[in-house]
């Protein structure tokens, strides 16, 4: 499947207007066309055509195409191929003319446009991005309207998602997970030593960039705390704190730790960690059920990580991880502990750095087996779910 449609088959899927069967059945008809030597149709043509999406449906998907050809642009900027979309709107691929660069620009959905308080929160999101510069931080760039599109400008990270990878291969290697939490619990601390919750952190919101890099994207929920505004509930209802979830007016930065906690419980696992017949049915298990053990999924996964996660995840904020920057340093003292054990240099693991490709043999010989797993710990610590 070619990227763009890999993108147009993300994005039908997002809106809800087609099943991941009928996109299946789609490209499978798409690729009988092209061995055919047939002009393939898009998969919202094909899906139009056999009955699974509306015309009213197909007519919008068109719309957003006809931006991403270019027939409606942001000043200064060329649009190539949409990325993905949320809640407030769209964040397409685009080319900065004057620079000659890819960036990214979330633009503002037309209609919340002539709603001041989600235009306030998208310019909130710009101000956000702009004070925050680490590499674990997709940074912002420029902000602005045009023809009455108001967007913001983002570094473009070329990658994928969190939630993409879970979606292709399940549940991930336990040193990989560490090693991308590690990563995003620096972001977290650079931006709640800035002032700054994030309020919505989750798979979608995580990118592993090409060179293995994690970054924490899209601050649309983040709250400025000297705003003071009344809190509301926001959030996803699979990675949503307790007290978000109440809509309490007190939300801290431990909130992000709890989403952080259910993010790599699913990773680690494969699953949300709690599910339910609609997102009501799983804010209230948020509320009320026991935290789930990671461990009850992967019994190879180590005690270590269990308890990590499980305190991320604690009912009571108090009980959680103090802060990002404790968590930095148990993850840290985590993976280094995982590395002695299995007998190899700190760092990060082969999976991460590159992971678009099998994990590179060391350039000496392979050291021998005792030396590679004392005590017989590594056949147990090493998973075999590998990406």
């Amino acid at each position: 499947m070619q990227p763009n449609d890999e993108h147009e088959a993300e994005r039908i899927l997002e809106k809800g207007i087609a099943t991941q069967d009928q996109i299946d059945e789609a490209i499978n008809i798409r690729e009988k066309m092209s061995e055919m030597g047939m002009q393939p149709r898009s998969i919202a043509e094909v899906l139009f055509e056999k009955g699974y999406i509306e015309s009213e449906a197909f007519e919008e998907i068109r719309r957003e195409d006809r931006r991403v050809e270019g027939k409606e642009q942001i000043a200064g900027y060329r649009l190539l191929e949409k990325l993905g979309e949320g809640a407030m709107g769209s964040v397409y691929k685009a080319r900065q003319l004057s620079l000659d660069r890819d960036v990214a620009i979330k633009v503002l959905s037309p209609n919340l446009g002539d709603n001041e308080e989600y235009v306030q929160r998208f310019f909130t999101e710009a101000r956000a991005v702009a004070r925050l510069n680490h590499t674990n931080i997709i940074s912002g760039i420029d902000v602005g309207e045009s023809g009455g599109i108001k967007y913001l400008v983002m570094e473009y990270a070329d990658g994928m998602t969190v939630a993409s990878l879970l979606r292709r291969g399940g549940a991930m290697d336990e040193e990989r997970v560490l090693w991308i939490g590690l990563q995003i619990a620096r972001a977290l601390d650079h931006a709640h030593r800035n002032g700054l919750i994030h309020r919505d952190v989750k798979p979608d919101n995580i990118i592993i960039t090409n060179d293995g890099v994690a970054k924490l994207c899209d601050l649309g929920l983040a709250r400025m705390e000297s705003e003071g505004e009344e809190s509301k509930r926001m959030g996803t209802a699979a990675y949503i704190s307790p007290e978000q979830a109440r809509g309490d007016s007190d939300i801290t930065e431990r909130a992000d730790l709890y989403s952080l906690g259910a993010t790599l419980f699913h990773m680690l696992t494969g699953r949300e960690p709690y599910e339910g017949a609609d997102a009501s049915a799983v804010l209230a298990k948020h509320l009320t059920e026991p935290v789930p053990s990671p461990r009850s999924a992967d019994g190879t996964l180590h005690s270590r990580t269990e308890r990590i996660v499980t305190t991320l995840m604690a009912k009571d904020p108090g009980e959680r991880t103090p802060s990002a920057k404790d968590l930095v340093g148990e993850l840290e003292k985590d993976l280094r502990e995982m590395k002695t054990e299995r007998g190899v240099a700190a760092g990060p693991p082969s999976s991460v750095a590159a992971p678009a490709k099998p994990a590179p043999a060391t350039p000496a010989p392979a050291a021998p087996a005792p030396k590679r797993a004392p005590g017989g710990a590594a056949p147990v610590r090493r998973r075999k779910r590998r990406r």
